[in-house]
Parts: C-alpha cells; sequence; structure tokens
C-alpha cells in the first residue's frame, strides 16, 4: 500500500501512475521544508504532510488572499507567511503576474515560496510539446509551456534553489517538473515599497 496520501482527485488525470508516484516522493521532499505560518495554495498538497507548521491557511490563490477574498484568511496582513506552498498551483493559475505579486506581498521577510510545478522543457521537440500544451491546458488544467523560472524572477523574488525532475517517456508531453524555493530580494526586504515602485515604473 502506498503510504503517502495521492493528490485530489482529478489532479493528475493526464499522468500514469509512475508519473504520480515520482510526483508524490518530490511533494514529501519539498513540504518538509513548510515551517511556521503557511500558506497553501491550490490543492496538490496534504494537511498530514505539513506537519511542521505552526498554522496552516488552505487558499484557492494567493491573489484571494491578499485581497482578503479569501474565506478564514480575510485579515492577512501583508508580510504575513513564513512559507508559501505552490504543487501543481502556478502552472494553471490563468494570471501569473498577479499572482506572483500577491506571494511576494504575503511573504513574510525570510520567507519562502515553495514551489513543485510542470514546466516548459528546452530543446529537441519543444515545438511538438507547445503543440500539444492546449491539450494538456483541457485535461489538466497547467500551461505546460509557461517559463515559470523566469516569471518567478520577473517579479523580484530570488530562486535560491532549483532542480529538475525528467519524467520517462512515456509521460510525455508533461516531461519536466521543477522543485525549489524562492525568497524576496534582500533590496525588497529592507526597503518593502520597492517591488510596488519598480511595478509601477514599467506600467
Amino acid at each position: 500500500m502506498d503510504p503517502l496520501p495521492t493528490f485530489p482527485s482529478g489532479v493528475l488525470r493526464a499522468l500514469p501512475p509512475v508519473a504520480r508516484a515520482v510526483l508524490r516522493e518530490q511533494r514529501r521532499r519539498l513540504l518538509v521544508r513548510a515551517t511556521g505560518r503557511v500558506l497553501d495554495l491550490g490543492d496538490g498538497t496534504e494537511p498530514d504532510l505539513l506537519k511542521k507548521a505552526d498554522e496552516v491557511v488552505r487558499a484557492r490563490t494567493a491573489a484571494s488572499v491578499a485581497l482578503g477574498d479569501e474565506p478564514g484568511a480575510e485579515h492577512r496582513a501583508d508580510g504575513t507567511f513564513d512559507a508559501i506552498v505552490s504543487v501543481l498551483h502556478l502552472a494553471a493559475v490563468p494570471d501569473l503576474p498577479t499572482e506572483l505579486a500577491a506571494v511576494r506581498r504575503l511573504l513574510a521577510p525570510e520567507g519562502r515560496l515553495l514551489f513543485l510545478e510542470p514546466v516548459r522543457q528546452p530543446g529537441f521537440g519543444h515545438r511538438l510539446r507547445s503543440a500539444a500544451s492546449p491539450m494538456v491546458r483541457l485535461v489538466s488544467g497547467w500551461e505546460i509551456d509557461r517559463d515559470l523560472p523566469l516569471a518567478i524572477r520577473a517579479n523580484h523574488l530570488t530562486i535560491v534553489d532549483i532542480e529538475r525532475i525528467n519524467m520517462p517517456p512515456v509521460v510525455w508531453p508533461i516531461r519536466t517538473f521543477i522543485l525549489g524555493a524562492a525568497t524576496l530580494r534582500p533590496t525588497d526586504v529592507a526597503d518593502p515599497d520597492a517591488a510596488d515602485e519598480h511595478s509601477e515604473e514599467h506600467q
């Protein structure tokens, strides 16, 4: 019997058992790093895997929490969370820049965004995978053609560690996932308004 909780029903419909087993193990590795006050985004995790957290708030999106639209999280101030967990979430949100801006706003100065997501795979066959992206979006809800590391860095977050997880060929076209952590840029920790001012200058 598999000792790990399965992913929520429907999240991994497109993946065979071998891929689900790999992602369960990678999810376990990621979530043991979530400590303190934790914001758990989407539905890719399980509460039992957040054992080191002092408090867990589950939400549909970071943007809904930042706006006070999430039940149970209406009064969350900026800089509230020590960890924000995104397991198969950032690949599915319609407005990625807005979601990452909300993540940045909600992170505590020493907080971390912890992520496990499908991403664009560079190299041979990229065009074929891009062509398959609409089908994957329909079945799983994921945008597999996104450059998530670039998007994270573009939203004033610093990736402090990242690793690529390559699935067996049977999992095509969802072959590559990334697991890692990102923090606020040091300059933004020193000046909380810096990132917002930067965004306004480029609007």
